[in-house]
């Protein structure tokens, strides 16, 4: 990215279909499920995977590796979303019920 850019320009010029790419993925993941979800559990898991590709954007944004690879980065992270925000909960739960354990390893 150039310096005299910013990171809302970049969204602006291209970063918006990075939450596409995130749905997609998981759209990928209903439609190959036998899970009978309703429509509106399939809605809030398509947003959530758009939300957290979104993420991934503005983290990945100014790394030097592949288009290539962020793209594939960004479309597993919607396929498995669901999961990865599990686990990030169960650690701030786990973080909050005793940090003194956690921060002294």
């Amino acid at each position: 990215m150039e310096p005299d850019k910013s990171l809302l320009n970049e969204f602006l010029s291209g970063g918006w279909i990075v939450p596409l790419i995130g749905a997609g993925g998981m759209l990928a993941r209903l439609l190959s499920s036998g899970n009978k979800l309703t429509w509106v559990q399939q809605l809030k898991k398509i947003l959530t995977a758009a939300i957290a590709s979104l993420i991934a954007w503005f983290v990945l944004e100014q790394t030097e590796i592949s288009s290539l690879y962020k793209a594939m980065t960004y479309g597993i992270i919607g396929v498995i979303s669901p999961e990865v925000i599990t686990g990030i909960v169960k650690l701030g739960k786990r973080f909050a019920d005793n940090p003194e354990k956690i921060i002294e390893k």
